[in-house]
């Protein structure tokens, strides 16, 4: 953790020294002053999330849940399991330096900005929540100290547990600020314009997340009702277009040197999705052929309206995983089998609007008419296998998630989730070979934060071992 401290200092060191792009320019350059106020900072730590939670380690989890194939060179490893510690550096260094660092740095200088503290909260809960959900125990509670020095202690790393509950802490406390702020945000807040309905929907939708991942089904249900309520809601980062660090992340991805080392061909997503495999999810009321060519991945170039698009927005937390996590609560807390389909429909209602993702061909087709109870009665055509109701409700919500989710941890946070209590359930990808008879559990703490922390654990989890809630 030693290497956070040094970046720490580097980061005052450099708010000391930066003053042009603040400053009006007839002041001493000699003398050393700050940024005059956090707002000016929030950018970069939203920007700085959007890699977390679009970034590479997002395309380590679809290596892991079926949705592409690594090729060639890092992604061709990675995807046959053999992941690397350095492999997490990137993304802890976001987390760590790119968020929290700057976070502590924002509520030292802007302490009256309460809009701009709440925002930041929330901002802080979904970096720290996925890096939780990735790694298990990681630093939190110590991660920033007051005075950082080349001579601070080594953090212990907070249970994860315990992190799920602060983050909740937070998220109140983050909702009561931007319910009561008195102050605006500009055109910093790059994902709601400083819109306080939105950001205090997406802490709500945040918290059922997190109780959703700990298996707290009842407070999930309890705070998903208050989330975001319309696709204008959703969280996303909007990229401007084919600009480095302000296009589409996977645009980026696939129009590097790294350019055909991955892929989506052959993946078991697209084979799910394709009305001509027998064995896929379309069905008398589905036609998932749009939707299919619109998340096409061909690793090698984008397509300039798909999901790789260098304009197309990245959704971090969205509308419609609001409405599933409603759906799986509904059923699971309140045994609500037509509630349950009632919140599925809602989603496909807005599917079948042709609003949730653009037409890559005119020609393409989609279909998600509503379904009834009978559909998932033995012999419905969700449930030809003649289980019971309820378990192919709840089966077809989560294939929903995983599709709903490409791009994002969704399928592999449901995938470590339900792998003890749901394993019926869990969409059947299969494993990348035939090394292991378990999909991955987690990532691997990054080698700098092995380097540099004595209190990461020894012997340090391997990649197949599942993080506390999961166990």
């Amino acid at each position: 953790m030693k290497t956070i401290y040094k970046t720490i200092l580097f980061c005052i060191v450099l708010i000391l020294f930066s003053c042009d792009d603040y400053l009006d320019v007839n002041e001493n350059p000699n003398q050393l002053v700050e940024i005059p106020s956090g707002d000016l900072l929030l950018k970069g730590t939203l920007l700085a999330n959007a890699q977390v939670q679009q970034g590479q380690l997002a395309r380590v989890s679809m290596y892991y849940t079926g949705g592409l194939i690594g090729l060639n060179l890092v992604q061709q490893t990675q995807y046959n399991y053999d992941y690397t510690p350095g492999d997490s550096n990137a993304i802890w260094e976001f987390i760590y330096n790119g968020i929290l660092v700057q976070n502590r740095e924002i509520r030292r200088i802007s302490p009256n900005l309460d809009l701009l503290q709440g925002i930041i909260d929330v901002n802080e809960a979904l970096a720290v929540g996925t890096g939780t959900s990735l790694f298990g125990d990681i630093p939190y509670s110590e991660a920033t100290p007051e005075n950082p020095s080349l001579e601070s202690p080594d953090p212990d790393l907070d249970l994860q547990a315990d992190i799920y509950i602060a983050l909740q802490t937070l998220l109140d406390n983050a909702i009561s600020k931007i319910n009561n702020a008195t102050t605006n945000v500009g055109s910093e807040d790059i994902y709601f314009s400083g819109n306080t309905a939105y950001w205090i929907a997406s802490a709500y939708t945040l918290k059922a997340r997190y109780y959703l991942q700990t298996k707290q089904y009842d407070l999930a249900l309890n705070n998903v009702i208050n989330g975001i309520s319309s696709a204008a809601g959703t969280m996303a980062f909007k990229p401007i277009g084919s600009v480095p660090d302000n296009s589409n992340i996977l645009f980026n991805f696939v129009n590097s040197s790294r350019a055909g080392d991955m892929t989506g061909d052959g993946a078991f997503y697209r084979d799910l999705l394709d009305p001509a495999n027998t064995s896929s999810r379309n069905n008398a009321k589905t036609d998932e052929t749009a939707r299919r060519n619109y998340s096409y991945i061909s690793g090698d170039g984008n397509q300039d309206n798909g999901i790789d698009g260098p304009t197309t927005p990245m959704k971090l937390v969205s509308y419609e995983e609001n409405l599933l996590i409603w759906a799986e609560c509904l059923l699971r807390v309140n045994n609500d089998n037509q509630g349950a389909i009632d919140k599925l429909n809602e989603l496909r209602a807005y599917l079948d609007s042709g609003d949730a993702f653009n037409l890559i061909n005119d020609t393409d087709t989609f279909n998600y008419e509503p379904y009834i109870l009978a559909d998932f009665q033995p012999g419905g055509i969700e449930n030809q296998g003649n289980i019971t109701t309820d378990r192919a409700i709840l089966r077809e919500i989560i294939e929903e998630r995983y599709v709903t989710g490409f791009s994002t941890y969704m399928p592999f946070n449901d995938t470590r989730r339900l792998l003890k209590s749901d394993s019926d359930i869990i969409v059947p990808f299969p494993l990348n070979n035939n090394t292991t008879t378990v999909n991955p559990q987690r990532l691997l703490y990054p080698q700098n934060e092995i380097d540099g922390n004595e209190n990461i654990p020894q012997p340090i989890p391997d990649l197949f071992t599942p993080t506390p809630v999961n166990q």
